[in-house]
């Protein structure tokens, strides 16, 4: 291990994947994501529940955890997906606007006024969820004024955020972080797909990235949804595929210039190599894992998270280390429940002093420190090249960094399989050559990938994580097997159209019996019961 000393010049705080819930109640159903319309006999943390999303409570103490640890930092990087994964209803822009603001207003009252906030857009941040369009102010000027990112982003920030929802901060070190809308890009975002260059998002990273080059200064990317791929289940990437490769090849384009990409939306701890086709790193890209900690239990691949913050040691040419903190939910639950001593739910927005409850404040920890736990001189892309061929050679040091992963959360060990999936996906930003990392058969994967995503559009999204595929066949079958799909469905089709034109016959049948009884009644005496007037029934003409 290396535990030498760097030069650390800054520092900076990510928090990412809030996804506040308000409809949290300790008293809900965890099976309908713990909301206080559900009735459950069982008990929610205060803090909150792995079947569930992040009550205040949780969201509060984190915010107050980053001010203890460090209130100085360089800044804050907030990367997006503040609502909750519900479907009952989906989170509309009022909830959307309302719960951005709360948290906008709980960092800034936190944290003094020098400190700067860099709001990013997660997926989960428009309404419906994953459609960001092809706009400018009249939408994402929104953010600004409903949102209240305009008390926190600068005035030559605010004008770059309407044309498209990213913007460059300049640094006193002279470092600029670069805010870029990947949700433009997103898979699953059907208002976007058209378009050659999405809000000019493009044009404009590429300029900004040549200015750097220019002015041999360094950037940092910072968005919510990475390009490539789920390490748990690299099934689909996570951008359209008119993007996707494109976005890489310009980043890889300025890779010197580059000292780090931060990144959200996983939930998962991980990081990503952005290489060339000789396979030469240019950057690296740093996955953060969630403060929800949430678990999307039907997703292929998904896992319950101990909520996350993570405190980055840079200079002005590198990213020099990071500290991981998390909090224990089972552990702060059972400590919780034994000082409130009741059943009593404080999880509201105005209920969460813990001089009024009477709680103390959850213990966050230390769970590692990146460059002490893998043995690293820095996180430069060289270093990170490195460590990515130790977890592929050392599987007891990948299976540390898989217990990590989750941070924390018990998932067992990771056999061949899933840890194939796991290095392709660090290694593989790119399409085709994450396909043959993993020997996915070509047509096979296309028809997959086809039917994955009709079916991901029907799941509710309390269901499933950002419409991950739930019914991908990746791995490899006998083509007798889909031969034999194609004939048993064919049959079950012709069946339905038989039963179809059987029960029209008999809807007809009927209808000619009804009329014939018709017929007879109106020969019939009709007698004015009490309970035909009061039921408002009246006598066949």
């Amino acid at each position: 291990m290396n535990d030498g000393t760097v030069n650390i010049q800054g520092t900076f705080w990510q928090i990412t994947d809030i996804h506040w819930d308000l409809q949290y109640s300790e008293n809900g159903d965890p099976s309908k994501m713990c909301h206080k319309n559900s009735i459950s006999d069982s008990h929610n943390g205060v803090y909150g529940n792995y079947r569930c999303d992040s009550p205040w409570p949780l969201v509060k103490s984190a915010i107050e955890t980053m001010a203890e640890i460090n209130n100085a930092p360089d800044f804050i990087l907030w990367t997006g997906d503040n609502a909750p994964h519900t479907n009952d209803p989906q989170p509309d822009f009022s909830v959307i606007f309302n719960t951005i603001s709360n948290i906008t207003g709980e960092i800034r009252t936190t944290f003094q006024e020098s400190v700067p906030i860099l709001p990013v857009l997660g997926n989960h941040d428009a309404y419906p969820k994953d459609d960001f369009p092809v706009a400018g102010e009249e939408f994402y000027g929104l953010y600004l004024t409903k949102g209240g990112w305009s008390a926190i982003l600068p005035e030559k920030a605010q004008e770059e955020f309407k044309k498209g929802g990213y913007y460059g901060y300049e640094l006193p070190t002279g470092i600029t972080v670069l805010v870029v809308n990947t949700n433009l890009y997103y898979a699953f975002n059907e208002l976007g797909v058209n378009a050659s260059d999405p809000c000019e998002q493009f044009a404009w990273l590429r300029k900004r990235l040549q200015m750097a080059q220019e002015t041999n200064s360094k950037v940092i990317i910072a968005a919510h949804a990475p390009p490539g791929y789920f390490e748990r289940f690299p099934a689909i990437p996570f951008f359209n595929a008119t993007y996707n490769d494109a976005y890489v090849d310009l980043l890889n384009e300025f890779g010197m210039v580059i000292m780090a990409q931060i990144y959200g939306h996983e939930h998962t701890d991980s990081f990503r190599l952005f290489s060339t086709s000789k396979g030469d790193v240019q950057s690296v890209a740093f996955l953060a894992p969630s403060l929800t900690p949430w678990y999307p239990s039907p997703v292929p691949g998904g896992t319950a998270i101990n909520p996350s913050l993570r405190l980055y040691y840079y200079n002005k040419s590198s990213l020099l280390d990071y500290t991981q903190y998390h909090l224990n939910l089972t552990l702060t639950d059972v400590s919780a429940a034994e000082e409130l001593g009741s059943t009593k739910d404080i999880t509201g927005l105005n209920s969460t002093s813990f001089k009024v409850t009477g709680l103390v404040r959850p213990k966050w920890e230390l769970y590692y420190k990146a460059r002490k736990t893998y043995g690293l001189k820095s996180l430069s892309a060289v270093d990170m090249a490195s460590l990515y061929k130790q977890l592929v050679s050392d599987d007891a040091l990948f299976q540390k960094y898989y217990a990590r992963n989750s941070a924390g959360y018990d998932n067992g060990l990771c056999d061949p399989q899933c840890k194939k999936g796991q290095v392709c996906a660090i290694a593989y930003a790119k399409i085709k050559a994450l396909r043959k990392c993993m020997g996915y058969n070509q047509t096979k994967y296309d028809v997959g990938m086809k039917a994955s995503v009709e079916h991901s559009k029907e799941v509710p999204t309390f269901v499933m994580e950002d419409r991950l595929p739930g019914s991908v066949e990746l791995l490899s079958k006998s083509s007798n097997s889909s031969h034999f799909i194609i004939v048993v469905i064919g049959l079950s089709m012709s069946l339905t159209v038989v039963l179809a034109v059987t029960l029209a016959v008999m809807l007809v049948l009927i209808t000619i019996k009804r009329n014939q009884m018709l017929k007879t009644e109106k020969g019939l005496p009709f007698t004015d019961f009490p309970w035909c007037r009061q039921q408002n029934y009246k006598p066949l003409p």
